[in-house]
């Protein structure tokens, strides 16, 4: 159990203290959760509140100010949240990058104050040197530098703020940590690192040689928007190293890709763990399938595809006969997928936690190398040679265009 500064006792994981935050707080899953959608018998959306079962419930979420800083001054209350939840707040970085929200200095006490009050644990508001940025790395860290002052001279305690370092290399991370080290903050993010094990080894580099993970002031160690296989089996492998070198870091990650995939269409059925590669149906709808819906409410059984535990219990609420309730329909589809993408996470975490001999039959021998690297680098006292000693292998491991992803169709 850890217990947090409000005396919030989270639940750790069945094995190590990974944690996993769903970012829903965008898009249709949002809208429903917003609303406090319920299915025609009542059961909840709100897979975060008492009401929805024990056995499935996940207590944690993400929430974004880029997204709501203008119009949601109480997204918190707005998602029914209490203090039996754990939000994580994204500071905005990431829409001021992509130009979905223009930067201006007036951001910061703005992303401040929305942070502080919809939060626990946070993101300060970094400005990511990619997107629109690329090319600008001194530009972004100059601004970020400015944010992340006034985020420390600040800070109340009602948030634990995460330092967090960008970059596109190794000598580009160490730069930055080593302008924005001098922060008190509670922890730290890794930016950029999605679906690229060289910029993400090259940034916990910087923190391992500053000895980061051992000071018992860091909480959380978060890197943000995972939903890769290979990327959930890295982070779990640092939970685990940590945790043997007597570190009290909470690694995190966080994904919307459950929530996005529906979008799609896509109703999540099966993985694999040696491709390291997700699995899809697709699902039709009125507006684009017209005959197909029709065949499916013809169903004897019109429930959706079993596929895991959880859908048991989802089939008592919600079935092919909602495909005319457009939030109904597409509700399930998220709730399954979410609930799959968490049992995912918990048979990746056993394998990572189990013997070695069964781990590397399990996935493919870049990711066993790769995993193995991250412990060795861990208990390093030097990351810098073993990063040298691994390099080629997170440089062809980075080339995402060779990553198999969930195969989807445009059904919505």
């Amino acid at each position: 159990m850890i217990v947090l500064k409000n005396g919030l006792g989270v639940k750790l994981g069945k094995i190590g203290n990974f944690r996993y935050f769903p970012s829903f707080s965008v898009g249709g899953f949002g809208d429903a959760l917003r609303q406090n959608f319920k299915f025609n018998d009542g059961f909840p959306c709100r897979f975060y509140s008492e009401d929805f079962p024990e056995k499935y419930r996940h207590t944690d979420f993400l929430i974004s100010a880029g997204h709501f800083i203008k119009n949601s001054p109480n997204l918190y209350d707005d998602h029914g949240f209490t203090d039996k939840n754990l939000v994580m707040g994204d500071s905005g970085g990431y829409q001021i990058a992509s130009g979905a929200l223009k930067w201006n200095p007036e951001i910061t006490p703005k992303s401040f104050e929305w942070l502080e009050n919809n939060s626990d644990i946070s993101m300060n508001l970094d400005i990511p040197p990619r997107l629109k940025y690329e090319g600008k790395f001194q530009e972004c860290l100059d601004i970020s530098l400015d944010n992340f002052k006034y985020f420390a001279d600040n800070q109340t305690g009602k948030t634990e703020f995460l330092n967090v370092i960008q970059g596109n290399n190794r000598a580009e991370y160490k730069k930055w940590y080593d302008e924005v080290k001098q922060f008190p903050f509670q922890g730290w993010a890794i930016g950029g690192a999605s679906g690229n094990p060289y910029r993400f080894v090259s940034g916990l580099c910087a923190l391992l040689d500053g000895k980061e993970h051992l000071n018992d002031d860091n909480k959380t160690l978060h890197v943000l928007g995972t939903s890769r296989i290979t990327d959930l089996f890295v982070l779990i492998q640092l939970q685990k190293s940590l945790e043997e070198v007597g570190s009290k870091m909470m690694v995190t990650t966080d994904s919307s890709s459950p929530d996005r995939a529906v979008v799609f269409g896509t109703y999540y059925s099966g993985y694999s763990m040696k491709r390291a590669s997700w699995e899809g149906i697709g699902f039709p709808n009125e507006p684009n399938h017209p005959d197909i819906v029709d065949d499916f409410l013809k169903l004897e059984n019109p429930s959706f595809p079993i596929i895991n535990e959880f859908d048991v219990e989802l089939s008592k609420h919600v079935d092919f006969t909602s495909v005319k309730d457009r939030m109904a329909y597409t509700t399930g589809m998220r709730l399954h997928n979410f609930q799959f993408f968490k049992d995912v996470i918990d048979k990746i975490e056993s394998l990572v936690y189990s013997h070695d001999f069964i781990l590397q039959q399990s996935i493919s021998n870049d990711l066993y190398m790769m995993l193995h690297s991250i412990d060795e680098i861990v208990k390093s006292d030097d990351p810098d040679m073993v990063f040298e000693k691994y390099q080629h292998l997170y440089t062809k491991m980075s080339n995402t265009k060779k990553e198999t992803q969930v195969k989807t169709h445009s059904f919505f």
